[in-house]
């Protein structure tokens, strides 16, 4: 009794560990999450959802940054993540509610529009674009560009 009673506990944890894992790559949770943590500051958490690949080759295209004391690629990773942190702690917070329309998914690509509804009423819509990565849904493309275009010139100014 006390074995079918331990197997049936772990069968209900394992389900709920599994479901929690596809609802969290599933293109409108991230895009309703990253938006979230950017407009609560919570920089860490926005950096897991951004496809810091796609953004280190688009500023690479523009930039080159030489470090001659290491690897100039983990370079400008570590420098881009460094100022894309700093920007959203930079970002008044705001308390909104999200909601999200069902994602349009071509492939690996997905489009997700979001609407941030503030407490006196106001409405915005965001259309975050994502694509498919071995770590899940990543927001990338042309939610991207004020991210790369910050960077940048944020590395233009210090470099």
């Amino acid at each position: 009794m006390l074995a079918r009673s331990l197997v049936t506990r772990l069968g209900i944890v394992c389900a709920a560990i599994a479901i929690a894992g596809c609802a969290e790559t599933d293109p409108e949770i991230v895009a309703i999450e990253y938006l979230r943590a950017t407009r609560e500051a919570q920089s860490d958490t926005a950096l897991t959802y951004l496809d810091m690949d796609e953004i280190a080759d688009r500023v690479s295209a523009e930039i080159v940054l030489v470090n001659p004391d290491g690897d100039s690629d983990s370079f400008l990773r570590e420098s881009v993540s460094s100022l894309i942190w700093g920007l959203f702690q930079e970002t008044p917070r705001e308390d909104l509610a999200y909601d999200a329309t069902p994602a349009d998914v071509n492939g690996d690509r997905a489009t997700v529009r979001v609407t941030l509804l503030d407490a006196e009423g106001g409405e915005r819509t965001r259309t975050v674009h994502l694509r498919r990565t071995d770590a899940g849904w990543k927001v990338s493309g042309r939610s991207l560009d004020h991210l790369v275009s910050y960077a940048i010139t944020r590395l233009e100014e210090r470099f």
